[in-house]
């Protein structure tokens, strides 16, 4: 039975480190966890996210989605909220307000969840526009080959600059230290190894926090030791019309795919999977 929740439940146990409220453990060990940061008034996102990517039909599933979603403004979404939690109970909630700066905070609360509430092999936090193409990924994951520890991989940024103008801007006061961030995986979607989740954990306090969430988990990364791995299959620039709601071939993920394209990628990808098996 899923966990009730009502609105005045946005409170902040002492227990955790970071803006955690949800305590509720996994029902059972996974391969692979997986995080959907989602704004609270992003039903839809989180309804089609539920019944195309993001859900296992198998009877002891290898994979598990859970919402990453922080208080809304508004009464009538936390209303909401409250029922799509009492129904689903898939959402990981924080005490605070949601707002695009605050996605360091829905990063850390994540981590912190994930280590302390789950077992899983892999982590994957990607954010509620993106395709997932899951069992190419479990493919990729269960490879010999890939780490099982010391595993940082998404879609790297090399020696990214530190933008004083613009939307990225930065101040001198929040990171004064060079011209450059330490590398970093976009923050769309990567890959984590739990014990590098729960260095992540340790560190929240260490490292200073930074409002640019994916440079944040850099910042761990570098303070950690820990190296990041590339892969192509992260696509970042997503369709511009219905019409290049076109399956690539060979991704993990793609980022600005939503809504009826969702559908469409969906559909294309089982197409795909049946020819896939006829073939073999």
């Amino acid at each position: 039975m899923a966990t009730t929740y009502v609105s005045v439940e946005f409170v902040r146990s002492r227990k955790h480190k970071s803006s955690l409220i949800t305590s509720t453990a996994c029902a059972q060990e996974y391969f692979l966890l997986i995080l959907v940061a989602s704004a609270p008034h992003n039903f839809e996102r989180r309804r089609d996210i539920r019944i195309t990517w993001g859900v296992d039909y198998a009877i002891k599933p290898r994979w598990k989605t859970m919402f990453l979603v922080a208080k809304p403004r508004k009464e009538e979404n936390a209303t909401r909220l409250a029922k799509e939690e009492r129904i689903f109970g898939d959402l990981v909630r924080g005490d605070y307000y949601d707002h695009y700066w605050n996605q360091t905070r829905k990063v850390q609360m994540a981590f912190e969840w994930a280590h302390k509430y789950c077992n899983f092999s892999y982590l994957l936090k990607v954010d509620d526009d993106v395709f997932v193409d899951i069992k190419r990924l479990v493919s990729h994951l269960s490879k010999p080959t890939t780490p099982r520890k010391k595993y940082y991989m998404g879609d790297r940024i090399r020696n990214p600059i530190v933008f004083r103008q613009g939307k990225w801007k930065v101040s001198e006061e929040e990171f004064a230290t060079g011209k450059s961030y330490p590398d970093f995986v976009r923050g769309l979607g990567y890959v984590l190894s739990p014990d590098v989740v729960s260095i992540f954990v340790d560190l929240v306090g260490v490292v200073r926090h930074f409002r640019l969430d994916d440079v944040y988990v850099g910042m761990l990364a570098d303070k950690a030791g820990v190296q990041i791995t590339y892969h192509p299959g992260f696509l970042v620039f997503g369709p511009k019309s219905f019409a290049e709601c076109v399956l690539p071939k060979d991704i993990l993920l793609w980022h600005g795919v939503v809504g009826h394209c969702l559908f469409k990628i969906q559909e294309q990808m089982l197409e795909r999977e049946k020819n896939e098996t006829l073939i073999l």
